[in-house]
């Protein structure tokens, strides 16, 4: 069945060339470069401080806790070695009301949360007289500065909190905490991207990216902390020993912005920002395709015209929907989702609008998987790892990824993979491995509380008292960062 020519006429915006690939792979890399030799660039590539990842063997029991989308999660992390561990959570949900208000109504009520999940699990090391290490998996952009300290930078997913921006996150939440006498110390902070890399690693082996591609979108990987040089010449000599991750993100320059996307970007909180992100991400790809059917609708080329209350709502329905119809065996599976999800009259939904909504989804959902391999890629070439190193045995590239959109949209590793092909070659994709990353943001916050607690512990014993320079970037214990 033929689709109307006014949805081919939209193709070039979704259904990427080769060369359109190479070339947002080229501009990624220019970016890299400008990020690493300058802060206020588009692509901040902020360093983490973490400077290696784990082996497996490390045990301890540490706090975790993730802010990030609609929920906080607060988590008691039991390592054990031997790449196992034990996680205890329970989720608070974050109103709308806590995004949009005080920064510091927010952070109150995190550390209430955190002492309610202490009560309700009775946690062995409750009663220690040493406090719990936290590690806090802050899932947006912070200017990180130590192991420990970090100022935020912008907000993201749908939070607005006032007094948060250009302040340190962990003294936010360890006030709150202080004030409330709470026993426990922010040791580590980390972004979720960090989390997925250590988790990962710490389950199957080193990895080189951590990647989320879930309600927001967001990397992480390890590069030689000699490239940052914005750092500046004397902090990168005294961090020489050590690698670095650090994150990124991305904006405008070269993307593949059609008018549903800047419909969606002009009524986001954050406007002409993030905007990689916002055509990736979970959060955005339901809306996306909601303003193409929107568009066909007010066309009447679709559902004769007719529309929905779903339809009709700012964000009326989720990314869940998109996966349903991608996983749909069949049109009638498709036309059914349509008319329980989107509460279309069936009487208006003919076998053309069926075709029309899958043809809408699909193209929004295999421009996300191609965008989500060009950003691998990139780092991939960046550090060098798209070749087999002369004289050393080929381990290959691991990439740990987490989010709903990795774990649940259909045909995304396929599609990944298949850009991965024409940027990399067939041999280069090959080598490649990826894998979700069991829990990133709570063991992998764990993971990096534990290291912190390592730094703390050497810098007060007193052979270590000046005489030795921390193998991370001066000023911290070591942490990590991207999205």
């Amino acid at each position: 069945m033929a689709l109307p020519d006014e949805c081919k006429a939209f193709e070039p915006y979704f259904l990427l060339s080769d060369q359109k690939l190479r070339d947002i792979v080229k501009r990624f890399r220019i970016e890299f470069e400008e990020g690493l030799e300058h802060y206020g660039k588009d692509m901040a590539m902020v360093p983490s401080f973490v400077t290696g990842v784990p082996d497996g063997t490390e045990e301890g029991t540490f706090l975790a806790l993730d802010l990030g989308g609609t929920n906080l999660r607060v988590c008691e992390v039991k390592l054990f070695g031997q790449n196992k561990f034990e996680i205890k959570q329970q989720k608070y949900r974050i109103s709308d009301e806590l995004k949009q208000g005080q920064a510091r109504v927010l952070f109150d009520y995190i550390a209430d949360s955190v002492d309610a999940f202490l009560t309700d699990i009775g946690s062995e090391m409750s009663n220690s007289h040493e406090p719990l290490h936290l590690g806090f998996t802050f899932s947006f952009p912070v200017e990180q500065t130590a192991i420990d300290a970090g100022k935020v930078l912008t907000w993201t997913k749908g939070f607005s909190a006032k007094g948060a921006i250009g302040n340190d996150v962990v003294r936010l939440l360890q006030d709150a905490l202080d004030k409330k006498h709470i026993h426990v110390r922010v040791s580590a902070l980390v972004n979720d991207t960090v989390g997925t890399l250590l988790s990962r690693s710490y389950q199957n082996g080193p990895a080189l990216i951590g990647a989320i591609f879930g309600t927001g979108t967001n990397g992480a990987y390890i590069d030689k902390t000699r490239t940052i040089k914005k750092l500046g010449e004397a902090r990168i000599a005294d961090a020489e020993k050590g690698g670095s991750m650090r994150d990124f993100w991305v904006r405008r320059h070269v993307l593949p912005i059609s008018i549903f996307d800047n419909k969606l970007d002009r009524e986001s909180i954050n406007p002409r920002k993030q905007m990689f992100e916002k055509m990736v991400s979970g959060m955005y790809l339901g809306e996306i395709t909601r303003n193409i059917l929107l568009h066909m609708i007010d066309s009447s080329l679709l559902f004769s015209g007719y529309s929905s209350p779903i339809l009709n709502t700012h964000y009326g329905y989720d990314t869940a929907f998109v996966s349903k119809i991608e996983g749909a065996k069949d049109a009638a599976e498709a036309r059914q989702a349509i008319i329980k999800d989107l509460q279309m009259d069936a009487a208006h939904v003919t076998d053309r609008d069926v075709e029309i909504v899958r043809w809408a989804i699909r193209i929004v959902s295999e421009r996300a998987c191609y965008l989500a391999a060009c950003a691998v890629a990139a780092v991939v070439q960046h550090t060098g790892n798209d070749k087999v190193p002369e004289g050393k045995e080929d381990t290959g590239v691991d990439v740990g990824c987490d989010g709903s959109v990795a774990e649940f949209l259909p045909n995304f590793e396929p599609r990944v993979r298949k850009a991965l092909k024409v940027l990399l070659g067939e041999e280069g994709e090959k080598r490649v491995r990826m894998g979700l990353a069991k829990d990133g943001s709570g063991v992998g916050a764990a993971l990096c509380a534990l290291q912190a607690k390592k730094a703390m512990d050497k810098k007060a014993s007193p052979v270590a008292l000046g005489k030795e320079k921390p193998t991370g970037v001066p000023g911290s214990g070591g942490s990590a960062q991207k999205q």
